[in-house]
C-alpha cells in the first residue's frame, strides 16, 4: 500500500563564504570567493549594495556565483552576497567591504578664448571637461605646470572670464579636477591683449599761492595696469598726445606758468601703449606785485558839457595794462570796482558843472592799481533842464489841485521846480521855486484853467514848460453867518435886522422864504444884496428862512428867525351902493367891497351908524347881496367889514 506526500521546501540556502579585495581602483571589483549550500540545491546567486534581502523574483540573479561586481560609486563600499533555492527561499547575506579609489583624472574637452582683447580680463568662450565620475573643479592659469587639487582658485563651475597678469601675447591653461583630487592635463588658448586702459593720476598738488612763475609740484603720482611710462604738466585742460614734446619718465618737480594770476595746472600720465590719462588739476594764484604807471593824461581846460573829451591817456606795465579808469576822486579805486574798461576811454562824464578835477588810473591782471595823473576842467552849464512829465486831474472841485506827475531831468541836476498859470517862462530868481517837485498847485479861480510846469538848474537855466488843463468846479456852498428879525410885529412886512453870508469865492444872491426847503439857485426872488425887509404871507407865529447862493449855483443851508405878527389894522370898506329908491323893505346891494392886509373875514350891513362889535350877530363870511330895512321911508344903510383879528372897519353908507 502506498501514499503520496508533498514536501514543501521551507529552508533557505546558506551563504557559506563571500570575500572581495579590501581595496580597488575600479568600480568593477573581483569576487575572491562566493559559496552557498542548500538541502535542495542552490539555484541562484546575487550581489547587492543593499542590506535588504532581495526577492527571489528580482532581476540580477545568476545560476552561478558571479566573479565580479560593479559598484555604483567610489569610496568605502559594502557588497552583500545572497543565495536562493528552487522554492524561492532567499538566504541571509554575507558582506564584504571594499574601498574604491578613483585614479582617473578628468579630461578638458574644450577651451577657447578670443585671439585679441583690450582688457586684462578676457571672456572664456568655451571651457568643458568630463570625468569618469564627475568634474568638481575648474581652473585657468598662465602656467603650463599642472596645479595641485588643493591650490587656491579652483571653482565649482567653468569660469566665464580670466584676468591676465599683463598685456601682450598671453597663453591661458585650462584644468579640471575630480573629487578624488585627480587633475586633468590642460588645454591652452593664446590671446594678444592690447592695452586700451589709460593710467590714472592719483594725486597732484601745488601751492595755492606763489610769487614766481616757476612753482614747485608738491605731489604727482599715477598708476597704470601696464605701468606708467610718462608724466606731463600743462596749462591746458585739453589732453596731450602721447607723442607730444615735454613728457618725462619721472614726475616733474616744478612747472613754469605762462603768466600771473589765477592759474590752473593739469597733470597727465601715459603708458607704453600710448594711452593718456585724464588729468588732475591744481590752481595756483601767482601774484604780480608791480603796479602799472600812467604816463600821460590831458583834457581841455574848459567845456560846456558834462561829457568832456580825453585828449590823451597812456599807461605801461611790466606785463600788460588790463584796465583804464577815470574818476573824480583822488582816492585810488579798487581793481574790482565798476567802471574799468579794457581800452583807454575817449570821454569822461563829470558829476556836475564848475571847476572839476579828473583822475586817471591803470590796473593790471594781478589787480595792481597805478598812482594817478589828474587834469582840471572848468565846465559851464548852458543846457536847460527838461520837464519830462507833468499832469494834473482833468477836473477838480477845489482851487488847490493835486499834481499827479511832475518830473524833470538835467545833466547837472534839477535845483528848482515851479508851476504857474502863465505861459511866459519865469526867471530863475523869481519867487516860488521849490527844491522838490510840488505835489499841489492853487489856481487863482474856478473854471477852465491851464497850469505850466517849469524846472531850473544851478546855473539858472530854465526849462521849456509842459502844461496841464484843469476844469475847476466850485462845489462849496456859501454860509449864512447871521440872520435876525424882531420877535414881534404888527405889519406883514417886517424889518430884517441882520442878514450876512460868506463864500469861498463870493455870495451872489440872497433870499428869504417861509419854507424850510432849500430853494433852487434859479428860483425867482434872489437879490444881489441882502434884503432889509420881508413880507410874510399872513399874521401869527411865522418863521422866515434866510439863504445865500454863489455864482456856481451852490445854495447855502439856512438860518431862521421866528416872528409873531399881530394884526391891528382894520379893514377898509372901499365901495357900498344901493338903489336910491325901492318898493320893498328888502333892497338889493349893488356894490359892497372891502380890503384888509390879513384878509376880510366878515361883512355886515346895519341901520345904525354905531360900529358893531366883531362878535355881534349878523356877520357873514361873504358880501351880502340884499339888506332888509326895518321900515319904509328915507333910510340909511351902513356897510362894515372885519378881519380875523376882530378889527372892524369904518363904514360906508347908502341912502334909500
Amino acid at each position: 500500500m502506498s501514499a503520496a506526500v508533498t514536501i514543501t521546501d521551507a529552508t533557505a540556502p546558506t551563504v557559506t563564504a563571500f570575500t572581495m579585495p579590501a581595496t580597488a581602483t575600479s568600480l568593477t571589483v573581483s569576487v575572491s570567493s562566493f559559496t552557498a549550500t542548500d538541502a535542495g540545491g542552490v539555484t541562484g546567486y546575487l550581489i547587492t549594495e543593499s542590506a535588504t534581502a532581495p526577492l527571489a523574483g528580482d532581476a540580477g540573479w545568476t545560476g552561478t556565483a558571479p566573479t565580479t561586481f560593479t559598484f555604483s560609486g567610489y569610496g568605502a563600499r559594502t557588497a552583500y552576497a545572497w543565495a536562493k533555492d528552487a522554492a524561492g527561499n532567499v538566504s541571509a547575506s554575507l558582506s564584504a567591504s571594499v574601498t574604491i579609489n578613483d585614479v582617473i583624472a578628468p579630461a578638458v574637452t574644450a577651451f577657447t578664448m578670443p585671439t585679441t582683447a583690450t582688457s586684462l580680463t578676457v571672456n572664456v568662450t568655451a571651457f568643458t571637461a568630463s570625468d569618469n565620475v564627475a568634474v568638481t573643479g575648474y581652473l585657468i592659469t598662465e602656467s603650463a605646470t599642472a596645479p595641485l587639487a588643493g591650490d587656491a582658485g579652483w571653482t565649482g563651475t567653468a569660469p566665464a572670464n580670466f584676468t591676465f597678469s599683463g598685456y601682450g601675447a598671453r597663453t591661458a591653461y585650462a584644468w579640471a579636477k575630480d573629487a578624488a583630487g585627480n587633475v586633468s592635463s590642460s588645454l591652452s588658448a593664446t590671446v594678444t591683449i592690447t592695452d586700451a586702459t589709460a593710467p590714472t593720476v592719483t594725486a597732484f598738488t601745488m601751492p595755492a599761492t606763489a610769487t614766481s612763475l616757476t612753482v614747485s609740484v608738491t605731489a604727482f603720482t599715477a598708476t597704470g595696469a601696464g605701468g606708467v611710462t610718462g608724466y606731463l604738466i600743462t596749462e591746458s585742460a585739453t589732453a596731450p598726445l602721447a607723442g607730444d614734446a615735454g613728457w618725462t619718465g619721472t614726475t616733474p618737480t616744478t612747472l613754469t606758468f605762462s603768466g600771473y594770476g589765477a592759474r590752473t595746472a593739469y597733470a597727465w600720465a601715459k603708458d607704453a601703449a600710448g594711452n593718456v590719462s585724464t588729468s588732475l588739476s591744481a590752481t595756483v594764484t601767482i601774484t604780480d606785485a608791480t603796479a602799472p604807471t600812467v604816463t600821460a593824461f590831458t583834457m581841455p581846460a574848459t567845456a560846456t558839457s558834462l561829457t568832456v573829451n580825453v585828449t590823451s591817456f597812456t599807461a605801461t606795465d611790466n606785463l600788460a595794462v588790463t584796465g583804464y579808469l577815470v574818476t573824480e576822486s583822488a582816492t585810488a579805486p579798487l581793481a574790482g570796482d565798476a567802471g574799468w574798461s579794457g581800452t583807454v576811454p575817449t570821454t569822461f562824464t563829470f558829476s556836475g558843472y564848475g571847476a572839476k578835477t579828473a583822475y586817471v588810473w591803470a590796473k593790471d591782471a594781478a589787480g595792481n592799481v597805478s598812482t594817478s595823473l589828474s587834469a582840471s576842467v572848468t565846465i559851464t552849464d548852458v543846457t536847460a533842464p527838461t520837464v519830462t512829465a507833468f499832469s494834473m486831474p482833468a477836473t477838480a472841485t477845489s482851487l488847490t489841485v493835486s499834481v499827479t506827475a511832475f518830473t524833470a531831468t538835467d545833466a547837472g541836476g534839477v535845483t528848482g521846480y515851479l508851476i504857474t498859470e502863465s505861459a511866459t517862462a519865469p526867471l530863475a530868481g523869481d519867487a516860488g521855486w521849490t527844491g522838490t517837485a510840488p505835489t499841489t498847485f492853487t489856481f487863482s479861480g474856478y473854471g477852465s484853467k491851464t497850469a505850466y510846469a517849469w524846472a531850473k538848474d544851478a546855473a539858472g537855466n530854465v526849462s521849456a514848460s509842459l502844461s496841464a488843463n484843469v476844469t475847476i468846479n466850485d462845489v462849496t456852498a456859501p454860509t449864512v453867518t447871521a440872520f435876525s428879525m424882531p420877535a414881534t410885529a404888527t405889519s406883514l412886512t417886517v424889518n430884517v435886522t441882520s442878514f450876512t453870508a460868506t463864500d469861498n469865492l463870493a455870495v451872489t444872491g440872497y433870499l428869504i422864504t417861509e419854507s424850510a426847503t432849500a430853494p433852487l439857485a434859479g428860483h425867482a426872488g434872489w437879490t444881489g444884496t441882502a434884503p432889509t425887509t420881508f413880507t410874510f404871507s399872513g399874521y401869527g407865529a411865522k418863521t422866515a428862512y434866510a439863504w445865500a447862493k454863489d455864482a456856481a449855483g451852490n445854495v447855502s443851508a439856512s438860518l431862521s428867525a421866528s416872528v409873531t405878527i399881530t394884526d391891528v389894522t382894520a379893514p377898509t370898506v372901499t365901495a357900498f351902493t344901493m338903489p336910491a329908491t325901492a318898493t320893498s323893505l328888502t333892497v338889493s346891494v349893488t356894490a359892497f367891497t372891502a380890503t384888509d392886509a390879513g384878509g376880510v373875514t366878515g361883512y355886515l350891513i346895519t341901520e345904525s351908524a354905531t360900529a358893531p362889535l366883531a362878535g355881534d350877530a349878523g356877520w357873514s363870511g361873504t358880501v351880502p347881496t340884499t339888506f332888509t330895512f326895518s321900515g319904509y321911508g328915507a333910510k340909511t344903510a351902513y356897510a362894515w367889514a372885519k378881519d380875523a383879528a376882530g378889527n372892524v372897519s369904518a363904514s360906508l353908507s347908502a341912502n334909500v
